[in-house]
């Protein structure tokens, strides 16, 4: 437990900087919990499917359960939904082998070899890959807090799984 509280705090160093409280931010945040409500669902029905199914069957199950649901909603929202050109297709393309097929098939399997709760936390390697991306690709700097932060993550993560060991 020790170790989950540890990444928590990482966490909010890490985004301390872009946190923004108020009315305007409401809807967003909103979201965002929302988001999280869905992801965290997400990770503890594949955490039990995967003791009876492969990674296969799961995957192919939430990309037909996934696009089943979406698809109307985004019919209905006016969202355009096939690529206009080569490069939209190029960036779908990789969005569902890296992003689908590739991460969220490990994060699968590894559900059947690691204790979901660790699982989880390790999860939080996000954050700070997205922070790095964002360094790199976007030019927004990591400052030292924002690199204290990643660092109190990784500890956590260590306590962590030193705690799911022993």
């Amino acid at each position: 437990m020790a170790g989950v509280v540890v990444a928590f705090v990482g966490v909010g160093i890490l985004m301390g900087r872009s946190v923004e409280v108020g009315p305007t931010h409401l809807l967003g945040d909103a979201l965002g919990l929302l988001t999280a409500v869905f992801y965290g669902s997400y990770f503890l029905i594949v955490a039990r499917l995967r003791a009876r199914l492969s990674t296969a069957t799961i995957m192919l199950a939430s990309a037909v359960g996934t696009a089943v649901i979406l698809l109307p909603i985004a019919f209905l929202a006016g969202e355009r939904i096939l690529p206009g050109d080569a490069r939209g297709w190029a960036v779908l393309a990789a969005l569902g082998l890296f992003s689908h097929a590739g991460g969220q098939s490990l994060i699968a399997f590894a559900l059947a070899h690691l204790p979901a709760t660790f699982s989880a936390l390790a999860l939080l390697f996000q954050p700070i890959f997205a922070a790095a991306l964002a360094w790199i690709l976007l030019g927004e700097p990591l400052g030292p807090v924002e690199i204290a932060g990643a660092v109190v993550i990784l500890v956590g993560i260590v306590l962590a799984r030193r705690g799911s060991t022993g």
